[in-house]
């Protein structure tokens, strides 16, 4: 049996220390904003301004100094700039320049599909928050260009009045890089486990989870991932691997489409996986981004047609 022990004064702390995080991560984004300002940029660079009042403005830089910066704009020609009307600088990807002048901002959530991660590293000291349909949560932080630390709950127990129902979290560190141009490559290691499990019957279990390796080949804009994951239950592996192929394509600047699919060993004993696979459209913020999709197979779709809906938003900090 499942026990829980102080049921309201855990749920205090744990409030508590979302809160806490949740100031940091505000923090960050005011610092990392003031990081982007001071910041020196060399003649002819492409930026995208954000203006205090939330405006922008794209152009080619003319020249800088600690008070105003100059650029030559498409439509309005040279124009200069106070810094201290200025709420932030980002030099515009390549991958973002489209025909006729036209500029895409960064895709917000390049690094994930609806459930696994793309070998796309994450900036050091971006943190991000998702939510799936409200009960699922998650938060994650990249303290290296390279390395992405994620963990979430679920909110299902942690509302329950039922003083025996398990505080269920997971912890998926990620660590990826570029291999060459458009080619990345990385890892990661899902693994779910329950609080408070040693004081009930189930003192053997020691989590469960997934050990990933996967490559993505593509921009941020467009790209596609496949992966090998060996699937474990406490300190049990399975023979076969789990295989996953996903992909990401952005047709505009607000809209992507984004597919993520499964191939699940047959636990029967023959040769056999069993597919469950996914589509659906992303709508696209600056720095935030929200998944309307579907997950379906043969067997879903015999009761739900288009299959069972799966809906999230992803905030970057």
């Amino acid at each position: 049996m499942f026990v829980i022990a102080k049921y309201n004064i855990k749920t205090m702390k744990k409030f508590i220390l979302f809160a806490m995080v949740f100031a940091g991560l505000f923090l960050l984004q005011t610092e990392n904003s003031q990081a982007q300002q001071k910041a020196v940029y060399s003649p002819g660079t492409l930026l995208l301004i954000t203006m205090q009042d939330g405006s922008q403005v794209t152009g080619k830089l003319v020249s800088m100094n600690e008070s105003k910066l100059t650029i030559e704009s498409a439509s309005m020609g040279q124009v200069s700039i106070e810094r201290s009307k200025i709420k932030s600088i980002k030099k515009v990807s390549g991958v973002n320049i489209k025909k006729e002048g036209k500029v895409w901002f960064d895709n917000p959530n390049p690094y994930k599909y609806l459930v696994g991660y793309s070998a796309i590293p994450k900036p050091k000291k971006m943190a991000t928050y998702q939510n799936v349909w409200v009960f699922f949560n998650s938060f994650s932080y990249a303290p290296l260009n390279f390395m992405d630390l994620s963990g979430g709950f679920e909110l299902f127990s942690l509302l329950s009045k039922d003083k025996e129902a398990p505080y269920v979290f997971y912890l998926n560190p990620k660590m990826s890089t570029k291999v060459y141009k458009n080619l990345y490559a990385g890892g990661n290691i899902l693994y779910v486990n329950y609080f408070n499990h040693s004081n009930d019957d189930n003192a053997s279990f020691t989590g469960l989870g997934v050990l990933n390796g996967f490559a993505t080949y593509g921009t941020t804009n467009l790209n596609v991932t496949g992966g090998l994951g060996w699937g474990f239950v406490n300190k049990d592996f399975a023979k076969k691997p789990v295989i996953t192929l996903a992909g990401m394509a952005r047709v505009s600047r607000r809209i992507a489409f984004v597919t993520e699919n499964w191939f699940l060993p047959d636990v029967g004993g023959n040769q056999s996986y069993y597919g469950i696979f996914s589509y659906g459209i992303r709508f696209l913020g600056e720095k935030n981004s929200i998944d309307l999709a579907f997950i379906n197979n043969k067997d879903i779709s015999k009761t739900i047609f288009l299959g069972i809906p799966f809906l999230d938003f992803v905030v970057n900090f």
